[in-house]
This record gives C-alpha cells, sequence and structure tokens, in this order.
C-alpha cells in the first residue's frame, strides 16, 4: 500500500528532475491554445523520443539552474502540464539551448508531456493488481468509523489520488505506452527514477 501511495505521490509531485528521427516520423503540429491533456494524448513517434531524449539533458539543466518551482498544490498532473507548456517564457534562454540540443521548446514540451504520461501509465500497469487491491484496502477502511476525522481525510485525498492516476493512464495510447517500454530503461536514467 505504501508503495502504491508512494508511486502516485511521486508521479504527481515529480517534475521534470523529476540521434536524429527516421525521415518521415517527426510531424510536429503547433501546440498554441492547447492544454497540456490536450498534448499529453496524442501520438508519439519513435522519432520524437528519440530527438526528446536527446534534448532533455540540456531541459533539465535549465530548469535546475533557473530554480523555476511548478506549484502543484491541489492541482492534477494534467493542470501541471498545462503550467509546464509556458515555461519557456520565464527561462531565458531555454528555447535557443534546446534549439542547439535539436528540439525547440514548441517540440520538445509536447514530446516530454507525451513521454511523461506514457511513463506514468507504464509504471501504473506494473503495479495495477497491487493498486486495485490497494484501493479495496482503503475504501474498507474509511468506513471504519473509528478513524479520525483527519485520517480519513487524508485517506481519501490518497484514494481520489490514485484514482485519477488510474484514469490518467487509462487516457494514454497504447502506441506511446509501447513506444515509452521500449526505451524504459534509458528513460529511467533520465528521469532519475531508478
Amino acid at each position: 500500500m505504501k508503495k502504491l501511495l508512494m508511486m502516485g505521490l511521486l508521479s504527481i509531485l515529480l517534475v521534470v528532475f523529476c540521434g536524429a528521427p527516421p525521415e518521415g516520423e517527426l510531424e510536429v503540429k503547433p501546440t498554441e491554445g492547447k492544454t497540456g491533456s490536450d498534448v499529453a494524448y496524442g501520438k508519439l513517434t519513435e522519432g520524437e523520443l528519440q530527438k526528446f531524449m536527446k534534448a532533455f539533458p540540456a531541459a533539465k539543466k535549465e530548469l535546475e539552474n533557473s530554480g523555476k518551482e511548478f506549484k502543484g498544490g491541489d492541482e492534477n498532473i494534467e493542470s501541471w502540464l498545462g503550467q509546464f507548456a509556458t515555461v519557456n517564457k520565464d527561462i531565458a534562454g531555454l528555447d535557443a539551448k534546446l534549439a542547439a540540443a535539436g528540439m525547440p521548446w514548441n517540440e520538445f514540451w509536447p514530446a516530454f508531456a507525451k513521454t511523461w504520461m506514457a511513463s506514468i501509465a507504464v509504471m501504473m500497469a506494473e503495479e495495477m493488481d497491487e493498486m486495485e487491491e490497494g484501493l479495496k484496502e482503503v475504501e474498507e477502511q474509511l468506513k471504519n468509523p473509528n478513524i479520525p476525522d483527519a485520517q480519513k481525510k487524508m485517506m481519501e485525498a490518497a484514494l481520489n489520488g490514485m484514482k485519477e492516476m488510474k484514469k490518467i493512464a487509462d487516457k494514454v495510447p497504447q502506441g506511446n505506452k509501447d513506444i515509452v517500454k521500449k526505451h524504459w530503461d534509458e528513460l529511467a536514467k533520465l528521469f532519475d527514477m531508478n
């Protein structure tokens, strides 16, 4: 149960510290006016992921150096992605450094959103049986009248968080999950998920 809660919380709270593509595989569409969730559930291509993995270290370094903090609060991960989509406006030179790494911001952040959501979905799929059991366990415990209100609120928040993460993972296209699984070891190193 603790492992599931930690996975869910890490997925929500982990922020960012958290090869040329084959011809014709990367079609970048404008993302202006789209929310993080609109972009995050789009199709991820092999070429796009390759470029993302090459550019990610430059983005990570610039984000770390900027000291920029992302406010999670009561927002869900989809809202957080929307906030992340405009971070290039707050960090001078970020777009130029990413362009030099082979993937300008307007290509990088959608690739990040799709890769991140697919990574969460892959992690959740690996723990789905245990997660389902954990959800049932928490729901049963919430029926206990002897549990203090403060503890119930924390349990309800954790339960809602797990349910929200499950909904999000279910919306990720299977092709995105397959590509991320194929490159899991590389992505785990990039995202420091070891």
